[in-house]
Parts: C-alpha cells; sequence; structure tokens
C-alpha cells in the first residue's frame, strides 16, 4: 500500500483522491516561516515552458532524472475523469517539453520515479508494479517479478539497476542485471514497512530509505547493499518524543557521501529532517522548516558542497514549493518561481552545480498542472 502522506499531500488531488494511505502521519502545526532566505549559487531558478499537462482533470510530476541541460526527464500521472489514471512521461530536449506516449497496462497508471542512465536507457517505475522502459524511441512495459508498488528506481547501468517500494506490509527490492527484473531479500523491520526511495554508487554499494512502524510509531528505515546482501542501517532520530518519522528521497556521490531526507513529528511540530552518511554513521544535519507542515520529497547531490532538496510547506493556507540547499557548510532555504495560487515540488536532479532541474505540480484555483524549474 503506497503512503499518501510522505509526499503526496499537496500534490494535487489525484494522489489526495486515489492513493490509499499507510503509515499516516497527522498534519500539525510549525513555527513560523524561517526569517532568512538564502539566494541560490546558481544564477536564477526559472521555470521557462511548462510542460503539458493533458490531463482534464489532474496533473502531476512526482520524478525527474537528467542526462544534461538539454535531456531531462519527468514522469508522473494524470487523468481525464474520477477513476482512471494515466502514467505520464514528459522530455525536455533543451527547448521544449514533450509529452511521450507510455503504456498504460492497468487502471492504476501511476509513475513515481524516474532514472536515466543514458538517452537510450531510462527506467520509470510506480503503482501496482509498473515498470516502464525507454530504449531510445518509444517505452515499453516491462514484468515486475512480484506483485507491489514501486516508489524508487536507480539506474546504475545498462546491466544494473534498482528499484524500492512495498509489497504487502514488507519492504520490496527488485533488481535488473541486464535481462530480467529479479526479487531480492530486504528486511523489513515492524508491523509495517516500506522503501521510498534507492541511489547506488557502485555495484557494490547503495542505498535504500524508507519507513517502518512499530504498532504507535513511524520510525525512518535506511538499508544498505554491499555486494551481497541488504541490511538495515542504524538511522538518527531526533530529539524529543516521536510519534511520526520517515525518509522520502536519498542520494550519494561517494562511499562517504549520501543524503537523506523526509519530515518527523513530535506531536505539536513536524520539521524537515535531513541525515548525511560520513562514511561511518548516518547523523542528522541542520535543516530549515518553514511555515507549517513542511516535508522534503526528493534530494540530488553532485559533490561533498553541493546538494539540493525539494518538497512543500503549508504558508497560511497554501501549500508553497519549498527549496533547501546545501554548500559544504549547511542548509539553507532557496527561493524559486511559484507559478500558480498553490504548489509543490516533488523530485530534484542535478548533473552539476549549475544545472538543477525540480518538477512538481500547481494550480490557479482549477485542475493541478505540472510544472518543472532549472536552475543553471
Amino acid at each position: 500500500m503506497a503512503r499518501q502522506w510522505r509526499t503526496r499531500r499537496g500534490r494535487g488531488a489525484v494522489a489526495a483522491a486515489l492513493v490509499a494511505p499507510a503509515l499516516i502521519i497527522t498534519p500539525v502545526r510549525a513555527g513560523p516561516m524561517a526569517a532568512w532566505i538564502s539566494a541560490p549559487p546558481c544564477v536564477s531558478w526559472t521555470t521557462g515552458a511548462l510542460p503539458p499537462s493533458p490531463g482534464a482533470v489532474d496533473n502531476e510530476l512526482l520524478g525527474v532524472s537528467a542526462l544534461s541541460a538539454c535531456d531531462v526527464w519527468a514522469v508522473g500521472v494524470y487523468r481525464n475523469d474520477n477513476s482512471t489514471l494515466l502514467s505520464l512521461a514528459e522530455h525536455w530536449n533543451g527547448t521544449s517539453w514533450k509529452v511521450m506516449p507510455t503504456p498504460n497496462p492497468s487502471t492504476i497508471n501511476f509513475l513515481r520515479a524516474v532514472s536515466a542512465f543514458s538517452p537510450g536507457n531510462v527506467w520509470a517505475v510506480g503503482d501496482d508494479g509498473l515498470i516502464l522502459r525507454w530504449n531510445g524511441k518509444k517505452w515499453s512495459h516491462v514484468a515486475s517479478p512480484i506483485p507491489g508498488n514501486l516508489n524508487g528506481v536507480d539506474a546504475v547501468s545498462a546491466s544494473s539497476a534498482w528499484a524500492v517500494g512495498q509489497s504487502g506490509n514488507s519492504t520490496l527490492v527488485l533488481h535488473w542485471n541486464g535481462k530480467k527484473w529479479s526479487h531480492v531479500a530486504s528486511p523489513s523491520p515492524g508491523t509495517e514497512s516500506v522503501l521510498d526511495a534507492v541511489t547506488a554508487t557502485s555495484a557494490g554499494s547503495a542505498w535504500a530509505v524508507g519507513a517502518f512502524s512499530d504498532g504507535t510509531t513511524g520510525k525512518t528505515l535506511i538499508l544498505h547493499w554491499n555486494g551481497r546482501r541488504w541490511a538495515r542501517s542504524p538511522s538518527p532520530t531526533p530529539s524529543g518524543t516521536n510519534i511520526e518519522m520517515t525518509l522520502d528521497g536519498v542520494a550519494a556521490t561517494s562511499a562517504s557521501n549520501a543524503w537523506a531526507v523526509g519530515t518527523y513529528s513530535n506531536g505539536t511540530i513536524q520539521q524537515t529532517i535531513i541525515v548525511r552518511w560520513n562514511g561511518r554513521a548516518w547523523k542528522q544535519a541542520s535543516s530549515p522548516s518553514p511555515g507549517q507542515e513542511p516535508f522534503l520529497s526528493g534530494v540530488s547531490a553532485t559533490s561533498a558542497s553541493n546538494a539540493w532538496a525539494v518538497g512543500t510547506f503549508l504558508a497560511g493556507q497554501a501549500d508553497e514549493s519549498l527549496i533547501e540547499h546545501w554548500d559544504g557548510r549547511g542548509w539553507k532555504q532557496v527561493v524559486g518561481p511559484d507559478p500558480g495560487n498553490t504548489s509543490s515540488l516533488s523530485g530534484v536532479t542535478a548533473t552539476s552545480a549549475s544545472n538543477i532541474w525540480a518538477v512538481g505540480t500547481f494550480s490557479i484555483g482549477g485542475p493541478s498542472q505540472v510544472f518543472a524549474i532549472h536552475c543553471c
């Protein structure tokens, strides 16, 4: 069962109406909006040409992956009525966004993540075991070896990719060996466990993050692949009595530099959470928590001194996009373009310190629409 609360609140009506929640966190009120907001290290964030929104009712972009400034993929979902969900894949060619036709094998065709290794090798995954592959000419459906929802994917090479999610109440990990996807055993602590994102730096090192429930509270979950098996890694717990915690995004640049982001609540205040792997242990880093109900849903890093995280927060009665940047010294909130009355960012990808893309959804009062922003 896919978790609605972690990154689905504020992403339009598609997920809110049709995705069943699990490990639900109750929205709480946070402190006042951060007074300091830094300027981005790149020249500027711009919306440029908005991606098409093909759905008459709702449109959402949830994941993004860039090979270069002129080769970017974004995936999500749209619908033209109140029942059928249709997969959505869009490509940026350096000038404009274009919807690329995708298979829709069932009534729930919900893409949540995308990873591009090369122009002819791109993977996208989503609910009900949906796996799609781009071969340079078209998207095709690839069968999953086990039922479940897939939330994250990372293409390591043409013959290696990881996908993670949840099957029943347990974590789900799949691996592509160049010919087929196979189920790989993974720890599932508590009464219910889910993985939301995955990243790999080599054939012998990968990280997957998510959450699990011990029956009364939700706790962060971090797993590591050492080339032979997946094992649980200790995860920091913020001070205080925590009721719900989750990690929704993960990114790594080396064996000694990885980031994971999400949100936590102590029953009174909901805040962002960012943790860092230094080669020996995961440590919590201070992170901005503006407005009310802030959460981070995605992270991307290019070096030890450059990382980006995105999400959303509630300002008054409206959702606003949240962008945070790591400059090697600390995390700071950054202002980005806001195309509508409400907006949220779901995914981020960076190929360098001067080429960053983020995608999400916005509304001007009518149906939700997709948007993408670029910092260069």
